[in-house]
């Protein structure tokens, strides 16, 4: 069985959750536990670290807009880092997501964006 590991903490500010391995329907629900007591600990205003996401199917791509969401709705902010496999790449892109949630080519260039003060989209460069 694949296994999706979690990580986090606090850097420059912001809560960064590192995601590596497989998020699908046998991970996701680990998963979220563990985001979410990660932006609990450290705040809502998020990056998350996909560049260790090697597999994403349809239940891991909800989790991601879920938590987006989520955070949007406690007045913080979620963007993504990569690089991005390309497999995650493809699915961010066919189902339209990177148009919603901020995708930065590397985590550097995610915390080079400062969050918006009024819990708002931070978008990313195009």
């Amino acid at each position: 069985m694949a296994e999706c590991t979690v990580t986090g903490g606090v850097r420059d500010g912001r809560t960064v959750i590192a995601l590596a391995g497989h998020l699908t329907l046998d991970t996701v629900q680990h998963t979220e536990q563990r985001m979410r007591t990660l932006r609990r600990e450290h705040g809502e205003h998020v990056v998350l670290d996909l560049s260790g996401l090697r597999f994403l199917d349809s239940a891991g791509l909800s989790l991601l807009l879920r938590f987006y969401l989520a955070a949007e709705g406690r007045g913080g902010s979620a963007v993504l880092a990569g690089p991005l496999s390309d497999e995650v790449l493809y699915l961010l892109r066919t189902t339209h997501v990177d148009r919603r949630l901020p995708v930065h080519p590397t985590l550097g260039d995610a915390l080079a964006v400062p969050p918006p003060a009024d819990g708002g989209v931070a978008r990313a460069p195009r």
